[in-house]
């Protein structure tokens, strides 16, 4: 297993550089629609005076502070789309990654997710590598350059997998499928409320199960399958004879994922598949 491999000398194993190259493009694509996103989801005027999410940001930062984070929070979305489409086309993309990092760390004042942070986490690990590439042209070279940043960015996923099956396992909430049931009835409840369709669920019938106050059996089974695939994708991504079945698994979690909010969640999404192209060396 090439992880190990690495480690063992000094992370001086090659890799191919277009892996990391691809993957650059990928996660510029992410922030990208991140960035958008925001443009297009109602996050623009999100910190206007006597709004909801300027109310929040006072609460929590105070007056002041609050003044500050709201008078930059538009300049910084639109230099993250111009950052974006810089490191997607491979012009300056360290400059292009710091700007990102300085606009997510600001998304972070006013709006705390976990899929953020691994973005930008994603990003800062980027920041080590010799060859990120330049235009949207692949190197077909090996080398050392990029292999301590490859390491880094799957190390993380396989923590992002792994992380988020211990917290389900802890949690009797999910285990028993009560948190998917109230996800789908709080989405029915709330769509008529809603003025942009954000996502579309078919008829569940969650109603009544949350009248009854009883979990159906078919939504039990889904919270194992969850925890289970969590688990076990890592592995199977490391693991050459077993990658493509790995592959087409994470596919259909992560899509299973997206089907909860697919707009908010669809850059978390493609970050993530995309780390797929650095579990190979």
């Amino acid at each position: 297993m090439w992880l190990f491999h690495e480690l063992a000398t000094g992370f001086s194993w090659p890799v191919h550089d277009s892996r990391i190259q691809m993957y650059r493009i990928l996660l510029a694509a992410a922030a990208l629609l991140k960035a958008l996103a925001t443009l297009f989801l109602g996050d623009w005027n999100r910190l206007r005076v006597n709004s909801f999410g300027r109310f929040r940001l006072e609460r929590t930062w105070g007056a002041g502070q609050a003044r500050l984070i709201s008078a930059v929070h538009k300049p910084l979305v639109l230099a993250r789309l111009l950052a974006s489409v810089l490191l997607l086309v491979g012009i300056e993309p360290k400059a292009a990654i710091a700007i990102l990092l300085v606009g997510f760390g600001h998304e972070l004042c006013y709006e705390y997710r976990f899929n953020t942070i691994y973005i930008a986490t994603c990003l800062c690990f980027l920041l080590p590598a010799g060859s990120l590439g330049t235009t949207l042209g692949l190197s077909d070279g090996v080398s050392t350059d990029n292999a301590w940043s490859q390491f880094l960015i799957v190390l993380l996923t396989v923590d992002v997998y792994w992380n988020s099956a211990y917290q389900k396992l802890r949690s009797r909430q999910f285990r028993t499928g009560l948190s998917l049931v109230q996800q789908a009835y709080i989405a029915d409840t709330v769509r008529p409320r809603i003025v942009g369709r954000e996502y579309w669920h078919p008829p569940t019938g969650v109603t009544a199960a949350m009248a009854a106050g009883a979990v159906p059996r078919q939504w039990r089974a889904l919270p194992v399958l969850v925890i289970m695939l969590e688990i076990l994708l890592p592995i199977g991504l490391l693991v050459p004879v077993l990658r493509p079945f790995a592959v087409a698994a994470g596919i259909a979690l992560h899509l299973g994922f997206l089907s909860i909010l697919p707009l908010r969640l669809a850059p978390f999404t493609l970050a993530s598949l995309a780390t797929y192209l650095l579990f190979v060396p």
